[in-house]
């Protein structure tokens, strides 16, 4: 099989960070091409603007804690067996995951299984390897020789896998280029303040419960409480919720219910990128906004808090040193993290107080480790994108290894 006979790429993402990075990857590949790929899959909104033909509801399959995957696991099941057969139907060129580990490894595996029994065989790649830096290394074991293509977005993270003789490709990181093109950007705060509707001579604090429905469903009523119990306390802050278009409704109904609506604004991330040049601090649920953040110098607090079982296993396994990820690029702890019991209203107000009390100091903490994360990942001297261009060059090689 080669290029210019088949043109389908079947690509899947299960979360809101994987459907922006599959819509870098698919600019890639048809800026590459002389012919036009076609895509189906999973993903999301960006991913379907790009042309996806999307098969299922990415919602579906963005399912974490040890609880909710119990739960969830005939009906997961279910999906790979679905997407199995139809890869096997419509035979792509070539199967590319993103993140969603414990999914992807698990169709990956499914795949090779199923190849083998099979006249037809296609490359596997994946983006967004299993963070054993933070969850231990021994789950490098479960991705070894599965995938033709492993791509990690970190520099640091290369070093990690070659310990293990596993090969892992950097080619860039779209959320620092997505960062880039912004602050080349001319921020005019006026029309922000204009089409926001926000008093900009208030503080503004960014309240981020994350993109899952578990996730949110953990962590906003802390965020409610916190509004609720410091409503008389801090005046001169504005609290905005940016949130995923799919999840929009979900918290606009709790902020109805638990009448707190008219206290907070709640915004599309992706149509109000520019508010994180306004932003004075931040609460975020742990995961890649952290990087963003840090970035743009906003002095941040990371939360997070999932059913029982999992936090207590979560215990066990997780490096809390290196969990968040700003704090692993640079070696220190620059975001603190209340987790489980810690995240509540009470810690909180806690540490916003502090952070409120010091935010110069906490500003410069953050430019300084901003910066240090830019020069890290090489895009100091290189401020322009090359993660589309760098990763589709990468994956048409590995196709090409693949068929010839």
């Amino acid at each position: 099989m080669s290029l210019t006979l088949n043109k389908k790429i079947f690509i899947l993402a299960g979360e809101s960070s994987g459907d922006y990075i599959g819509s870098f990857l698919m600019d890639g590949l048809q800026e590459r091409s002389n012919q036009k790929f076609t895509f189906f899959g999973v993903g999301g909104l960006l991913m379907q603007k790009k042309g996806l033909n999307n098969k299922f509801d990415m919602n579906n399959l963005n399912i974490i804690g040890l609880v909710n995957s119990i739960y969830n696991y005939k009906k997961l099941r279910n999906y790979i067996n679905l997407l199995v057969e139809l890869i096997i139907i419509e035979k792509p060129q070539a199967v590319i995951t993103i993140d969603s580990k414990g999914f992807s490894l698990a169709l990956a595996k499914k795949l090779k299984n199923v190849f083998k029994k099979s006249n037809y065989q296609c490359p596997l790649i994946h983006f967004v390897p299993p963070t054993i830096w933070a969850y231990g290394e021994t789950r490098v074991k479960k991705w070894s020789q599965v995938h033709d293509g492993l791509f990690c977005l970190f520099k640091k993270e290369q070093d990690i896998f070659k310990k293990f003789n596993i090969e892992c490709i950097y080619s860039g990181n779209p959320f620092i280029e997505k960062f880039l093109q912004e602050k080349k950007n001319n921020v005019n705060i006026e029309k922000i303040k204009s089409k926001l509707s926000v008093d900009f001579k208030k503080n503004i604090c960014l309240l981020l419960p994350g993109s899952r429905d578990s996730e949110i469903d953990y962590i906003l009523p802390e965020f409610i409480n916190l509004i609720k119990h410091s409503k008389n306390k801090y005046k001169n802050l504005v609290w905005i919720i940016p949130t995923t278009r799919i999840q929009y409704p979900r918290i606009i109904k709790y902020l109805e219910i638990e009448k707190v609506i008219e206290e907070v604004k709640v915004i599309i991330l992706d149509e109000n990128y520019e508010i994180l040049n306004c932003a004075h601090l931040a609460i975020a649920c742990s995961g890649t906004i952290t990087l963003e953040l840090v970035l743009f110098n906003i002095p941040t607090i990371a939360v997070y808090k999932s059913d029982w079982l999992s936090a207590f296993f979560g215990r066990l396994i997780v490096d809390f040193k290196n969990v968040i990820l700003p704090n692993f690029l640079i070696g220190k702890e620059v975001i603190p993290l209340l987790f489980q019991e810690k995240c509540t209203s009470y810690y909180l107000e806690k540490t916003l107080s502090n952070y409120l009390r010091t935010i110069q100091t906490k500003k410069e903490a953050f430019k300084i480790a901003s910066n240090k994360i830019l020069s890290n990942m090489d895009y100091i001297k290189q401020q322009k994108s090359i993660f589309s261009r760098n990763s589709s060059k990468e994956i048409i090689k590995i196709i090409d290894n693949f068929y010839n």
